[in-house]
């Protein structure tokens, strides 16, 4: 990409390099399709954006591409996490073992990145509140043993080293650092301006909707995940972006229209669930009623899922909430049920 710059009588051409992409996607046969993360080489430095999966299978096709590319993990200069899931941190360590470099994640990262007892419990805690408060029950003792089993089992996943804290409007090897929480409350965006080009994470991926997923706020209670993530996406389309990396299926070259398809997606999503509101009702009833045999087997997604949009409908004015024993009822406004 050339920038031309008036100085004086003359013109002074400056030349800005794209980012180079190396992507690493690593098949997978669920719904996500890949899991993917980058390698990218950008004002000298080779960086990797996001680490996939803790599988030897994500190792080989990793040291793959880097043989291909003529690069050993020496070369590489620091890692950048778009998020700390699972799917998205599972080499880190396995690298810096070999390595030492410099890993960076938003500082809200940090805390679930170190797996601390301390956040832990208290996201345990804050869980099994939300879930009494939305009518749940056996479901509800299920998920939070199921919770705290894997407080204890995936003690494995603690990021080890050090991890260097970015936010918001920085700028991190030529990328601006932007903020879009929703699907994790700690996620953010790589873009590069020059180029247009953005490095999405899990924020919105071409063949699927994205999950808006309930956590921890800094408050401690819980956050608005699906109006949090509207938010972000409609703050997404002020970015001239033309190519997206994300981090499953393919790339995107018309970032915009898939924004815009989640957006609808959301709005058409929420108008169902209003539609399903007919009388006061928990959460827990409704969820049930929509998904059937879903609300057991996927009982964490499903919930998220239902809460972030009657959290939307709340925020919109469309429905009210009333306690009764601690437990939430929700109808719609008059006006909505007429």
């Amino acid at each position: 990409m050339n920038n031309h710059f008036l100085l004086g009588e003359s013109i002074v051409k400056v030349t800005t390099k794209a980012p180079i992409v190396h992507p690493i996607f690593v098949p997978t046969k669920m719904s996500l399709h890949t899991f993917n993360f980058y390698l990218v080489e950008i004002e000298d430095k080779l960086l990797l954006i996001d680490a996939g999966v803790d599988t030897d299978k994500c190792w080989q096709y990793f040291q793959d591409v880097l043989q291909k590319n003529e690069y050993t993990i020496e070369d590489i200069d620091a890692i950048i996490l778009t998020h700390h899931h699972e799917d998205h941190i599972g080499l880190v360590n396995r690298i810096r073992a070999v390595k030492d470099m410099p890993l960076y994640a938003h500082e809200k990262g940090i805390p679930r990145l170190k797996r601390e007892p301390t956040f832990l419990e208290k996201r345990i805690a804050l869980f099994n509140e939300i879930f009494i408060e939305m009518g749940c029950g056996k479901e509800a003792d299920r998920e939070v043993a199921r919770l705290e089993k894997a407080r204890i089992d995936n003690a494995s996943q603690t990021i080890l080293g050090d991890i260097i804290p970015v936010r918001g409007g920085e700028k991190l090897f030529g990328f601006d650092i932007v903020e879009t929480p929703g699907h994790a409350y700690d996620h953010i965006m790589l873009y590069h301006e020059a180029s247009h080009t953005a490095f999405v994470g899990d924020q919105f991926i071409a063949h699927s909707s994205t999950n808006a997923l309930i956590d921890v706020a800094e408050t401690g209670g819980r956050t608005l995940s699906l109006v949090t993530y509207e938010a972000s996406l409609r703050d997404l389309l002020t970015y001239p972006m033309q190519i997206a990396y994300s981090g499953h299926g393919e790339v995107m070259e018309h970032p915009h229209d898939v924004i815009e398809s989640h957006l609808q997606r959301i709005e058409r999503k929420s108008n169902r669930v209003l539609e399903h509101l007919r009388e006061k009702n928990t959460v827990a009833t409704l969820a049930r009623e929509m998904y059937g045999d879903k609300y057991d087997t996927l009982f964490a997604l499903v919930m998220s899922d239902v809460v972030g949009h009657i959290d939307r409908l709340e925020h919109a004015g469309k429905i009210t909430k009333t306690y009764d024993q601690a437990i939430a009822y929700y109808e719609r406004k008059q006006e909505e049920s007429d």
